[in-house]
């Protein structure tokens, strides 16, 4: 997930424009490394609305993981799924994320998309990794995924080198990315 060094991934008015100025042809090596280990992109209704038609449209290695890999997506309303291969939950979400987790499917449950979502996943605790992106700007406000937690949640570090802390763009000119990864901590 993208976020501002003030810890909001939109604008209070939902966009995110501001984020994709930092992002370049060297970012591509860690976008390609999730997504190399996805096993299933879970999204929900308006991030599949806007990622679909996007990566149906583009061409490279990011756009055939984007495709060709399935997608989960959660939502109540949607009631055709045109960009897949792709499955609609519409129940209850902590009950879908552990039947996608409990599945035989190679790789990760990569999750896609905004504040709303990554809130809901983190309130239930079924975030076992983030993939953090900081971009070096401050927008004041704007929506928060770890926005109304009802507890602390303690994050450490990731060591594992599958999750690596990455750093992209070059600092000299304001363009630098850091990457991060961190696990929950079970208490």
């Amino acid at each position: 997930m993208v976020m501002s060094l003030d810890g909001f991934v939109t604008s209070p008015d939902g966009t995110h424009e501001w984020m994709f100025e930092y992002f370049g042809d060297d970012s591509g090596e860690w976008n390609l490394r999730a997504l190399g280990e996805a096993g299933v992109h879970a999204m929900g209704r308006r991030s599949y609305e806007i990622m679909g038609p996007h990566w149906a449209a583009s061409e490279g290695p990011i756009a055939t993981a984007m495709n060709e890999k399935p997608k989960a997506v959660f939502s109540r309303t949607l009631e055709k799924a045109e960009w897949g291969p792709a499955e609609i939950f519409g129940g209850d979400l902590a009950t879908g994320i552990a039947e996608l987790k409990a599945r035989d499917d190679e790789g990760t449950v990569l999750v896609h998309g905004g504040p709303d979502l990554a809130k809901s996943l983190t309130r239930l605790g079924l975030v076992d990794e983030y993939h953090l992106s900081t971009v070096p700007i401050a927008i004041g406000a704007g929506h928060s995924p770890f926005a109304e937690l009802d507890e602390h949640r303690i994050l450490g570090e990731e060591e594992d080198p599958a999750v690596e802390s990455d750093s992209v763009g070059d600092p000299a000119d304001g363009s630098a990315v850091e990457a991060l990864g961190h696990r929950r901590i079970m208490k």
